[in-house]
Formats: C-alpha cells, sequence, structure tokens
C-alpha cells in the first residue's frame, strides 16, 4: 500500500537535485477548474513526464469494487483511441491505488504537446469503438483473478478490513464477489462523478522550462471549469476503539497457515497530516526495524513478515501486518507471540542512536528518489494524491533533519496504544 502523505510548503521549493542543480516546484495560476497544477523543472533526466493524478482511487468504489479500476482502463484507452487513434497502441499508461487514479505520459521534450493532448484526453466521456469496451470488464476481472491467486494476502487483509471497519465498502472491498457486477454504465457513471476538473492535480516534470509549462497547461487545461469535489466517505470510517475482532479460516487458497493483523489509530485532534511527514517517515522506520527484529530475526515461528503502513490525509493511521507461520506452530501460539510482541514493542526506550540511523535511512532514501525516474516520478505522486503540494525529496530530508527525537517519541507512543485491532487466523486446508 502506497504511504499517503501530505506537506503544505510555500509557492516555491528550492532543492537540491541529483546532479547539484536546483530544482523547483512551481504551482501554475493559469490552470482552469483544476485541482492543482505544477511543474518541476530538472535537467537530471532528459524526458518530460506529465502526471494526471484524479484525486479518487479503490476507496471511493460504488457498491460494486473494481469500477475505479474499469474507469481506468476505459479513460486510458479512450485517450489513445482519440489522440493516436489506436485504442491499444500502447501498454497501460496509469494504475489506480487505494485514494487516486494516476495517468502518466512520458517522452522526449519535444513530444511535450503530445503528451498533454493525451492527459486532457483523460477527463473527457470515455469513447471506444464498438466492442472494446465490454472486452476491457473481461480483462480487468482476469487481472484482478490473477492477482489475487498470486497473492491470498489481498484477500485475508480485505477481511480484516471489512472487520475493522465494519464495512464491504472502500478500505474493504469484496473484489472477487463484487466481479460480476462491474458495468460500463457504473464505470461511465464514475468517470462522470470523480474525473472533474476540481478532483484534478497535473504534474509536469523533467527537461521543460517553467514558463513552457505554464503556457501548455493554460492552453490545453484553461477551459476546464470549477465542480464540486465528489465526498471522500472512507475517511469518515472509523472503528470503535474497543474493537479487537479476531475471526478464523480455512481455505484452500493459501500456501501456508497465515495471520493478518489490522491496527487503525485515530487521531481525533487532527484534521490533516500536514506537519507530521517528517515524524511519520522516522517513527514508522524505527518501529518497522523492532517489530522485523521482533517477529523474523528473534522468532521462529514466522516464516516471511510483511508490514506496511499507511498514513490518511486527516492523519488517521493503518498499520497491516501479514505473517506467514512456519511449519509446526500453531496460529494460537503465533498469535500470542504478535500480541506479547506488540504490547512490549516500546518498552525499552527509543534512543537517539535509533532515531539517528532511521533518519538517515530515510534521508538517503529520498535522495536517491531524485536520481531515478521513476522513483522520482512515485514520490511526487505520492503527496498529490491527498490533495496536497507534492514534495521534492530534499525538501522532505529537510523535514527529517529537522524533526525532533521527541516528537518520533511522541507519534510512536501515540501509534502503539491500545487502538481497534482485527485479526484473521488463517489455516491452509487440502
Amino acid at each position: 500500500m502506497m504511504r499517503a502523505v501530505g506537506f503544505f510548503l510555500s509557492s516555491l521549493f528550492l532543492i537540491t537535485g541529483g546532479a547539484g542543480q536546483a530544482q523547483s516546484v512551481i504551482p501554475l495560476s493559469e490552470k482552469g477548474g483544476l485541482h492543482a497544477a505544477y511543474v518541476v523543472p530538472t535537467d537530471v533526466f532528459d524526458r518530460v513526464d506529465v502526471q494526471l493524478i484524479v484525486l479518487s482511487g479503490a476507496y471511493d468504489d460504488p457498491e460494486a469494487s473494481g469500477t475505479a479500476h474499469l474507469t481506468e482502463h476505459l479513460a486510458a484507452f479512450s485517450s489513445d483511441t482519440a489522440i493516436l487513434r489506436q485504442p491499444r497502441e500502447r501498454d497501460l499508461n496509469a494504475s489506480t491505488y487505494d485514494v487516486s487514479t494516476v495517468y502518466t505520459n512520458s517522452g522526449t521534450p519535444s513530444d511535450v504537446e503530445m503528451l498533454m493532448r493525451l492527459s486532457r484526453a483523460v477527463l473527457d466521456t470515455p469513447s471506444l469503438p464498438a466492442g472494446f469496451a465490454e472486452s476491457e470488464i473481461d480483462i480487468v476481472q482476469r487481472e484482478t483473478l490473477l492477482r489475487e491467486r498470486q497473492s491470498p494476502r489481498r484477500w485475508l487483509k480485505r477481511i480484516a478490513l471489512q472487520n475493522l471497519y465494519g464495512t464491504l465498502r472502500g478500505r474493504a472491498s469484496n473484489t472477487i464477489e463484487d466481479l460480476p457486477k462491474l458495468s460500463l454504465e457504473k464505470a461511465y457513471q464514475f468517470h462522470k462523478q470523480h474525473y472533474v476538473p476540481s478532483n484534478i492535480t497535473l504534474i509536469v516534470s523533467g527537461k521543460i522550462e517553467p514558463d513552457t509549462a505554464a503556457e501548455l497547461v493554460a492552453r490545453y487545461f484553461g477551459d476546464t471549469k470549477h465542480s464540486a469535489v465528489p465526498e471522500k466517505r472512507w475517511l469518515d470510517q472509523k472503528p470503535d476503539p474497543r474493537l479487537r475482532s479476531v475471526e478464523r479460516i480455512e481455505s484452500s487458497r493459501l500456501t501456508r497457515d497465515t495471520m493478518q493483523y489490522a491496527k487503525f489509530v485515530d487521531f481525533e485532534d487532527r484534521s490533516t497530516s500536514i506537519d507530521m511527514q517528517g515524524a511519520f517517515f522516522i517513527t514508522t522506520e524505527v518501529l518497522q526495524s523492532r517489530l522485523t527484529n521482533a517477529l523474523y530475526f528473534e522468532d521462529v515461528k514466522f516464516l516471511g513478515v510483511n508490514i506496511n503502513w499507511y498514513m490518511a490525509k486527516n492523519a488517521d493511521v493503518e498499520l497491516i501486518i501479514d505473517l506467514q507461520l512456519m511449519p509446526g506452530f500453531s496460529l494460537d501460539a503465533a498469535h500470542n507471540s504478535l500480541q506479547e510482541t506488540m504490547a512490549n514493542l516500546l518498552d525499552e526506550p527509543i534512543s537517539r542512536d535509533e532515531i539517528n540511523q532511521a533518519r538517515q535511512k530515510q534521508v538517503v532514501n529520498a535522495q536517491n528518489a531524485a536520481r531515478r525516474p521513476a522513483w522520482f516520478l512515485s514520490f511526487l505522486q505520492n503527496v498529490a494524491a491527498d490533495g496536497f503540494p507534492p514534495i521534492s525529496p530534499s525538501v522532505l530530508a529537510e523535514m527529517m533533519t529537522n524533526t525532533t527525537d521527541r516528537e518520533v517519541i511522541d507519534l510512536a507512543n501515540s501509534i502503539m496504544r491500545s487502538s481497534a485491532t482485527s485479526v484473521i487466523l488463517a489455516k491452509k486446508v487440502e
């Protein structure tokens, strides 16, 4: 799961790029009705990338989960049909995430006008050749089934989230059960509701002059109009803090006995995660290291440990732990071991050395993101997916450098405090 984080900065961010020159994240004012538009010029990469970010994703699915994914297919190939005259002229250039859907058009600097036209066409009502749209339903169904077979943890995670939030929609979707319910009508309605200008962020990055980017954004998006922003109902899904759900499952879909753990932390006094980003990255690195040591290196009950952290734009934190059991250990023993680990994780105070090591690791990760195109794009979209201005890698590095030890310790205590949890104990059967 993507770490959904966000941070508001001033209108101009100056950072140090991988090659030593200054990079700027510059907001563009002539953007029509778009939520936001930015240019991030850099000479590090001999390319231009245009990311159109719809601020809605799988969490915004209607009753039939998978609708956002189907809409992504239709919008991407409709754009290709309108501009390239062929719906499958190239591989799919889009991805559906939990809170966003991202369309990335990339090329050489001389291709920039084509990239802008392709991005703009995503907002138009999908129009595809006869029979093509219907065939995409089958493709989405097969893609989903393949991912489910390859990774049963997706299924277990959904069950854990369903039990945690008490809902079958949004954060906890019934992906497999809903596949037969997918329809073009619902996808077109999703496009109409969510692909509106005020729900769109545009990021133009790479080897391009700011004035050129500003002129192109104004030309291709200046005619868009402000519109109502779709409601984000999933942000209001908050479980009862006293919830301690445990469900037992038997399935032949599993490769081994598995435990899925979900924990929700409600920062009820916060409406934004803006000022928590430096502390969040350092704190989760510290906790991640302690959990991995306790559950994998020190405890012989677990063959595999997968841990994911998610922070929503309103600062709520979700922790997901997937544990693959060693043969010969019971699920009850594994569950007791995890409970003990979580209860005792902060018994030993977090040291200054731990914090400094975590800070240094995350700073290096941020710096490396500025040197690799794919990482750089992922870095920019990660923050922008919440509707915040994108953060450049070294801006986050500076934030983490300025984060105090006390902020890290306080956040760790908040995350590990008693809160709502959901556990799935899944036994493999033949």
